[in-house]
């Protein structure tokens, strides 16, 4: 199931152009990519394929008919460092904490692929979103 991105609501919701009438249901994973970077060969030039790089991924969370809202869920973990300050005295110590966070969009060489340059990362209106294998 591929549609695309119809508009972005805010940091972390879009909506999609497909809908009830698509066969969408809530809960439906999808991720929005950047269709076909085209891959050759480094020494003769030779074109190989295409390769769809992925954005972000969404979580349906509103059905509509013809559309859908979508929601980041993905989480990662930042590890924070406060100073610890005695009454008098310079710092002793530091405390840590992971702190969970919600992946957000970002709209408007060696073994690895380069990473994704900064203007191809934003997601914008028309994007492709394809539904995840483990959609439900």
């Amino acid at each position: 199931m591929r549609g695309k991105v119809a508009a972005i609501l805010n940091e972390r919701e879009l909506v999609i152009n497909l809908g009830s009438a698509n066969g969408v249901k809530e809960g439906m994973k999808f991720k929005v990519i950047e269709p076909e970077l085209q891959i050759l060969d480094p020494d003769t030039q030779e074109f190989l394929g295409t390769f769809d790089r992925e954005k972000v991924r969404i979580k349906v969370v509103e059905v509509n008919p013809k559309y859908s809202v979508g929601s980041t869920y993905e989480t990662y973990v930042v590890t924070l460092e406060t100073p610890t300050f005695p009454s008098f005295g310079p710092r002793t110590s530091q405390t840590t904490r992971e702190v969970r966070r919600v992946r957000t969009l970002r709209a408007d060489g060696g073994l690895y692929l380069e990473p994704m340059d900064e203007t191809k990362s934003f997601v914008h209106i028309g994007d492709l979103a394809v539904l995840v294998e483990d959609g439900l």
